[in-house]
């Protein structure tokens, strides 16, 4: 089981290993070789490829066609890409492929006249650009200026990992030809595309690179803008960011500024410019504070700020709330990372990503994107570990790189103080009386972070002013722009007809300008009906169900499933036996998730299949479970998965929940289980969902022990799991699930 949080943005392929091309290792020698014989592997690419989500095989294939120099179709392709995503889904749509069409168009050219590809390409692209409105030329300056050193970095591993073999697999092969585009195309685009960006820059915005010095005398790099031709002071939108882009945070300022703000993005401590040591998350919320003090105190600030971001930067924001300054007035968090919650451990066990991520963000000053999106070397590295039996302590040993956070990390397996302190907590919540607009979505890798400091403002907060949007959104889709289609699952046009940077417009003119309410938020609770294809509001999240499904798990056989009962029998139980010493499963892993499959997995789980609805119903809501249970050995780590089991056969993903169970009831204090007795593991938590299950549907709970290379193995000792190895295994765990265990569903009739 694999998990992507902290969204950094990934090119991902379906698993497409089985099909082999022949591409000899001889055409890797030198970039001349490579030069000559990647058009003709591109070719092949485009001939193989199939994607059943029309929008993500466009976006594929027009890079493909540029590679393999077929550039009047892959004008055409980018053309078609950008009208197969919603109009309203993303912000500046007009602006996507633009500088690829102005690659191709100069291409063509050449072949006609003798200009330089240079001059041509300076001329198209000038003239695009100041044809495009704000919003195309804000998407621009975001996304298709990159840094040309980490593309070529990524390009390098992808060939370093081919040199050795006559063949390569059709997804590998869309990696590298992908790669190349983006190398080889940026590296002739960026140099002329700058000047001319800036040069337009320079007649509409005033942007200015900062360092603003903090209480205990560090130092922060920021790029501070506003519009030139905006007169008197201002609100600002303030956005505190660990992943460094210049070009990128100057697209941030340049978005916000031409809606009227001043905008402040302000790279976290050791980053960029910044001096001190990068120590990610632990200073953020003194910092900010710190930093919303300066803009208070800018001759262009009204004294009113407003934050956003997503992932990391939406935890900033929960850091800044924790010791509020008055002229913070509103926070937007997107899909926001819940440190010691979600990550860098969920349900109190750690994940291997963990490492992956720490490296990306302190390698350098700057993000390592080609460090963190080397696949290969990172599946590899978990996967020898877990072969290796060896602790996870070790895990940065094995990957070559000992790292000091990532061992500080391993120092705090509770929820302890040094998570607690690193932004706002318990009665922290109950003195955040500013406006909130959370947002998340059912598949979002940060949904449980994003919900936990939902349920805990209102918690300690009941008059709390909290909104939140969810929807079928990943991790991306929630603090962006949403996809028209999702891990095979084609969303609902209404989950698709607004984007979240428009969003977060609408919401900051709302709080900081008084002007309407953004439409969508139409109660505290807002939420799409996956199936249904409407939105549904609520005043709270208790308000969305009108009733709960109490099932019982039995030892009853349906086919390969057992049934779920309708009443408890105390005394029956179903054996489970999990050898953690067996590692003939180390390349059994699933890298397609998928929300709507023909399978699921089933690996050291057992399942409970319900009877078929006679009518409609929407599951609506978070699924809790009550397991009794008796084990060999001291804890286990549970996952929990549901489904609903179309008529048609197929399995859709209803949310799940992953939890260390001798945290179950306080993850800052450890309570082990006594080996052999009936024990009761409450499960008050799984991702939230709302979905409308037809006539015939059943569902289907997937109830398992974590077992794999991509998070702790927990043996069961009772010692720190991260000390735990091989060696502990001994005898397989022993599980006994009662027939008095249950699941409760929420579900609206």
């Amino acid at each position: 089981m694999k998990i992507t949080l902290l969204f950094v943005a990934i090119f991902s392929v379906k698993q497409l290993s089985a099909q082999q091309i022949f591409f000899a290792k001889e055409n890797y020698q030198d970039s001349a070789s490579l030069a000559k014989t990647i058009p003709s592997l591109a070719a092949k690419v485009l001939e193989l490829y199939k994607d059943p989500d029309k929008s993500n095989y466009l976006d594929n294939a027009f890079r493909f066609l540029m590679v393999a120099k077929k550039y009047d179709r892959a004008i055409l392709y980018i053309d078609s890409f950008r009208k197969s995503l919603p109009p309203l889904s993303v912000s500046g749509i007009g602006g996507i492929g633009v500088q690829y069409e102005c690659f191709s168009k100069a291409k063509i050219a050449q072949l006609k006249e003798t200009r330089t590809f240079d001059e041509l390409f300076k001329g198209i692209f000038a003239t695009s650009y100041v044809q495009l409105d704000a919003d195309g030329r804000n998407y621009i300056s975001r996304y298709a200026i990159p840094e040309i050193p980490p593309l070529k970095k990524t390009l390098d591993a992808l060939i370093k990992d081919r040199q050795l073999s006559d063949t390569i697999t059709l997804e590998n092969a869309m990696r590298l030809v992908r790669s190349y585009n983006s190398y080889i195309s940026y590296s002739a685009m960026v140099p002329m595309m700058r000047p001319i960006v800036a040069s337009e820059d320079r007649k509409s915005f005033i942007i200015d690179k900062v360092f603003i010095t903090m209480r205990d005398g560090s130092r922060l790099e920021a790029e501070t803008g506003r519009q030139r031709n905006m007169k008197g002071r201002l609100p600002t939108i303030f956005i505190f960011n660990i992943y460094i882009d210049s070009t990128a945070d100057v697209g941030m300022v340049k978005l916000y500024a031409s809606k009227g703000y001043a905008c402040v993005v302000a790279n976290t401590r050791g980053k960029g410019g910044s001096p001190q040591s990068i120590e990610p998350f632990e200073h953020d919320a003194n910092d900010a504070y710190d930093v919303i003090d300066w803009i208070s105190r800018q001759p262009w600030s009204n004294k009113k700020v407003g934050m956003t971001g997503g992932s990391y930067l939406g935890f900033s924001q929960w850091a800044a709330a924790k010791n509020l300054h008055r002229a913070l007035k509103t926070i937007m968090p997107e899909v926001a990372v819940g440190i010691g919650i979600d990550y860098p451990t969920l349900g109190s066990i750690y994940m291997s990503y963990m490492l992956r991520w720490i490296h990306n963000v302190t390698n350098s000053k700057q993000t390592d994107e080609a460090d963190f999106n080397n696949e290969s070397h990172w599946d590899s590295t978990f996967k020898a570990w877990y072969k290796s039996g060896r602790s996870f302590r070790s895990l940065d040993t094995i990957e070559g790189r000992p790292n000091l956070i990532f061992q500080r990390w391993l120092q705090h397996p509770s929820f302890d103080s040094y998570w607690q302190n690193m932004r706002a907590y318990d009665a922290d919540f109950s003195k955040i009386n500013i406006p909130v607009l959370t947002t998340t979505g059912y598949f979002d890798a940060d949904h449980n972070g994003a919900m936990y400091y939902y349920r805990q403002h209102y918690l300690h907060n009941p008059n709390a002013n909290n909104y939140l949007v969810i929807g079928p959104y990943d991790h991306g889709g929630a603090q962006s722009y949403p996809r028209p289609e999702l891990m095979g699952y084609k969303l609902d046009s209404v989950a698709t007809a607004f984007n979240f940077v428009d969003l977060s417009i609408q919401w900051f003119n709302y709080v900081l300008k008084d002007s309407a309410k953004p439409i969508l938020l139409q109660d505290k609770v807002n939420y799409e009906v996956m199936g249904a294809n409407v939105w549904r509001h609520a005043p709270s999240l208790a308000a969305m169900t009108n009733d709960t499904l109490t099932l019982y798990l039995s030892n009853t056989r349906i086919n390969q499933h057992y049934k779920f009962g309708e009443s408890p029998e105390e005394n029956e139980y179903i054996r489970q036996e999990i050898d953690f010493s067996d590692r003939t499963d180390t390349n059994a892993y699933d890298d397609d998730y998928k929300i709507l499959d023909s399978a699921f997995d089933s690996r050291n789980s057992i399942s409970f299949i319900s009877q078929p609805f006679e009518q409609p119903i929407i599951v609506d809501g978070s699924f809790i479970a009550s397991l009794k249970a008796a084990i060999n050995k001291k804890d286990m780590d549970l996952t929990l998965s549901m489904y609903e089991q179309t008529p048609e056969g197929k399995y859709f993903s209803l949310g799940s929940s992953l939890q260390r169970a001798s945290y179950v009831d306080d993850p800052s204090n450890r309570q082990l289980l006594e080996p052999g007795k009936k024990e009761t593991i409450p499960v008050s938590y799984s991702y939230m969902t709302c979905k409308k299950l037809s006539k015939g549907s059943r569902l289907i709970l997937v109830l398992g022990i974590m077992k794999g290379a991509y998070w702790q193995i927990n043996y069961g000792t009772g010692k720190d799991v991260s000390d735990e190895t091989i060696a502990d295994a001994k005898e397989p765990l022993e599980i006994r699930w009662y027939a008095d265990s249950y699941i409760k569903v929420p579900v609206w009739k």
